[in-house]
């Protein structure tokens, strides 16, 4: 199983070249360095909220929708076990943040 970074960045990275859009023009739009998108890409950035959404309203999709890996094959098992790992890593703040978004998806 690919780490939640990995998983992220290809789908960041789908939606960018489905939208046709150019690292620089997405960095820009998004309010970030194309370096740091890059490395978002490429599942070695780690995206606050913030970047995660300014992504999102850049690309035309929902939070809801960059977070919808069950496409990419995983078990409900590996689902579970990723998003624990992802609320671990976090701060405190954002465990918060985290949770209401968890709530909202669960509607």
């Amino acid at each position: 199983m690919s780490n939640i970074h990995e998983i992220l960045g290809k789908r960041i990275q789908f939606f960018r070249k489905k939208k046709g859009l150019t690292q620089l023009q997405l960095a820009e739009m998004a309010n970030l360095s194309l370096k740091h998108l890059g490395e978002i890409e490429r599942g070695r950035g780690n995206p606050t909220l913030e970047s995660l959404h300014n992504l999102s309203m850049s690309l035309g999709v929902s939070l809801k929708e960059i977070f919808d890996v069950e496409t990419d094959g995983l078990t409900a098992e590996e689902a579970e076990s990723l998003a624990v790992e992802i609320i671990q890593a976090s701060s405190s703040e954002n465990k918060s943040k985290i949770i209401r978004i968890l709530k909202i998806l669960a509607e």
